[in-house]
């Protein structure tokens, strides 16, 4: 594979090794932090600004999901084959220009236009960057690899959420949204850093839906509808019961998602990356059970904080999966379907949630968000029989 051989003589740990990935990590940190900024305000402003119902919160939420799950697969197959640089950087444009758009957002059709953009630019970013970093990383440590760039991404979201609500209460609104437009420009500062890769042959004969996405990205829609629910009603949910500060639960999970990522993310590499996947389900699945018992703000924080040791490592394995199935040239379209499918999850929990809290209030909202998450873990246990030796002799060789 091309751009591999340099990469794989490089020394395996040490800052050192990690070097040449840091402009990719931080253009996408900068760019979910904009993103993060939005989550913890949108319910606020959706309900006490634009007078929306908790199906529009959901819905507001759920909008930049549904764009991403559109753009990923296009996405991809435009990173294969005009160049993952060129299309990262025009993510972080998309998503500045979103970022500033938010000022103009009266109601709530507008503000879902406005999150729609928002996803392509998220697509553009994280899909053209991901199949970057496939390329450029040793075959044996691609697990850690994407496994941090996911730590990139959810750092970005965590650490944004906590500033949004933070300029919120201290500047209102209107500081956000300014806060939102000017953090994806750090990020296409660092992108525009890193040299261009070489374009591997055959990229422009790439299929929009690489087949080897499906099944993994159906498990992986399952379990990222336990994160959507969540991000967007834990905050209510704990203030429907007096108890604030409930945005500390999403925090949480958001810190022991990176740390599970930043400690155990060798794992899928080492051991196999469906036998990872299917703990991780069953991991999210407790913590959505203990979410949906939530007496007290503890408890809420110890459901965030099973969710995130759970779903973290969950994307990282079923990506190795789907990436060690498909050609390279085609890398990037697998890798944007496959993703996609995390958005569809999340776009589907949002609404999904949103009519559950309406109908029946919020903690039933868990309830159902554990069903899924004990599916996902049925769908990992599919994918690895009756073939979960090879997938795991796999999971310690280059593809």
């Amino acid at each position: 594979m091309q751009g591999n051989t340099a990469m794989d003589a490089q020394p395996q740990s040490g800052l050192r090794f990690y070097g040449p990935y840091m402009p990719l990590f931080l253009g996408l940190f900068f760019c979910h932090l904009g993103i993060g900024v939005t989550l913890s305000v949108l319910p606020f402003y959706v309900k006490n600004v634009l007078n929306g119902s908790d199906v529009d919160v959901g819905t507001v939420i759920a909008a930049i999901a549904v764009a991403v799950v559109a753009a990923r697969p296009v996405a991809g197959r435009l990173s294969d084959r005009i160049g993952h640089k060129v299309l990262m950087l025009a993510g972080a444009v998309f998503c500045a220009v979103a970022g500033a758009a938010y000022v103009v957002a009266a109601n709530v059709p507008t503000l879902i236009g406005v999150r729609l953009l928002h996803g392509v630019g998220e697509g553009c970013v994280f899909t053209a960057g991901a199949t970057w970093l496939v390329q450029l990383a040793p075959t044996n440590r691609r697990g850690k690899i994407i496994g941090l760039y996911g730590v990139s991404m959810w750092s970005g979201v965590t650490l944004g959420a906590l500033a949004g609500a933070l300029v919120m209460q201290a500047a209102g609104f209107g500081a956000v949204w300014t806060v939102c437009a000017v953090l994806p420009l750090v990020g296409l500062a660092f992108i525009a850093m890193k040299a261009a890769p070489p374009k591997i042959p055959g990229a422009a004969k790439t299929a929009l839906f690489p087949a080897t996405a499906f099944a993994p990205g159906f498990t992986l829609a399952l379990g990222s509808m336990g994160y959507a629910a969540l991000a967007s009603f834990v905050a209510l949910y704990m203030t429907s019961k007096g108890i604030d500060n409930g945005i500390l639960a999403f925090n949480v999970f958001g810190f022991a998602y990176v740390g599970s990522r930043l400690f155990l993310g060798h794992l899928p590499d080492q051991i196999g990356p469906v036998r990872v996947a299917f703990w991780s389900a069953l991991v999210e699945a407790v913590g959505l059970g203990l979410l949906a018992f939530a007496s007290s703000l503890p408890m809420a924080v110890a459901g965030g904080l099973l969710m995130g040791l759970g779903l973290s490592l969950f994307y990282p394995s079923l990506a190795l999966v789907v990436v060690r199935n498909t050609e390279p040239a085609q890398h990037g379209a697998a890798l944007g379907m496959f993703t996609s499918f995390w958005d569809l999850g999340v776009a589907l929990g949002g609404v999904v949630a949103g009519f559950i809290a309406t109908s029946y209030g919020y903690p039933p909202i868990y309830m159902a968000m554990l069903a899924t998450a004990l599916l996902s873990a049925a769908g990992v246990a599919w994918i690895g029989s009756p073939k979960r030796d090879v997938v795991a002799q796999q999971g310690r060789a280059a593809p």
